[in-house]
């Protein structure tokens, strides 16, 4: 009787969400902390599965192919991922903070040639009756004014500095944690699955989730490998054309690769802002080969390395 009335039962349904919602709203003093403690849980999760489904493939195949013992196989792509990780800091990130500076250095270049260029369009007869530069003196803005309003808003709070400090260490300790615990035993939860909950699995739920594990497994590491291929021609594609910041336009390239279907048009962006005005010539030679790459990469690369996978 209670679902063949339609208006009974969705007048229920209604009042059961109006009032969660109500009760949400005045506990929220006493979920805050619960919800904080899930967030700060949830993101070292997430890296961890991230980082898990990109190093679970090496362990496979150290086990399966070359023979090796899980725990052993585990041990070297720890060490593996750890050596990647101290090379990185060591060597890239001394010359990407180097890049960057100078990049945001720069910018004040490109906001004065974007003032001129304004100033020069309200020249024009069609635009005369606005006063554009008056405007621009009123905001009176750039880059640096920018980063210098943020660096007070970050400096004059400082538990929100210590906050973000303390979220940050917990990340660093807890995603390695994660990785380690899924790892060892990550292979091992659809079977107890299997032999508790889903033992009389009518609706075929265990080969779902066997599929959408595989699926999730194969769009990440092909993704993943993806993005560090574009971003390491990217790089060598910049550096040939001898595009200043070549590191930076190449780690956000590679990076917006992830996004799928605009990341590769995202990760031109920077580029192309900074040589606008700058050097044009060689913005126009980068673009163009950062197309033929990714229309080689969208066409061809991608569905060899989905097979492959």
């Amino acid at each position: 009787m209670f679902r063949r009335n339609k208006l009974f039962f969705w007048t229920t349904e209604i009042l059961l969400i109006t009032l969660i919602f109500y009760l949400w709203k005045e506990m929220g003093a006493i979920i805050t902390p619960f919800v904080s403690v899930a967030n700060t849980i949830m993101i070292p999760f997430l890296l961890g599965g991230f980082l898990y489904y990109l190093t679970n493939p090496i362990v496979i195949f150290l086990e399966k192919e070359c023979k090796i013992n899980r725990i052993i196989g585990i041990l070297l792509t720890l060490c593996a991922l750890v050596c990647a990780l101290v090379l990185s800091f060591v060597y890239l990130l001394p010359i990407l903070i180097n890049q960057l500076s100078s990049l945001i250095y720069s910018s004040q270049n490109i906001y004065g040639r974007l003032q001129d260029l304004v100033i020069e369009l309200s020249k024009h007869p069609a635009l005369q009756n606005l006063d554009i530069q008056q405007t621009i003196q009123q905001l009176n803005l750039s880059y640096v004014d920018i980063l210098q309003n943020i660096l007070n808003s970050v400096t004059n709070s400082v538990g929100s500095v210590l906050s973000a400090l303390v979220s940050t260490v917990l990340i660093i300790i807890m995603t390695p944690v994660f990785l380690i615990y899924l790892l060892l035993d990550g292979h091992k939860f659809l079977p107890m699955l299997e032999r508790t909950i889903l033992k009389r699995d009518k609706l075929n739920i265990s080969g779902l989730l066997t599929n959408l594990n595989t699926t999730i497994s194969r769009y990440i590491s092909g993704v993943s490998i993806d993005a560090v291929i574009i971003g390491c021609l990217a790089f060598i594609g910049y550096s040939v054309i001898g595009l200043r910041y070549a590191l930076v336009f190449a780690i956000f390239s590679g990076l917006a690769n992830l996004i799928p279907y605009v990341g590769p048009s995202i990760g031109l962006i920077p580029m192309i802002i900074s040589n606008l005005f700058t050097d044009p010539h060689k913005m126009i030679i980068a673009v163009i080969y950062m197309l033929i790459i990714q229309q080689v990469d969208g066409n061809i690369y991608i569905h060899v390395l989905w097979v492959g996978l």
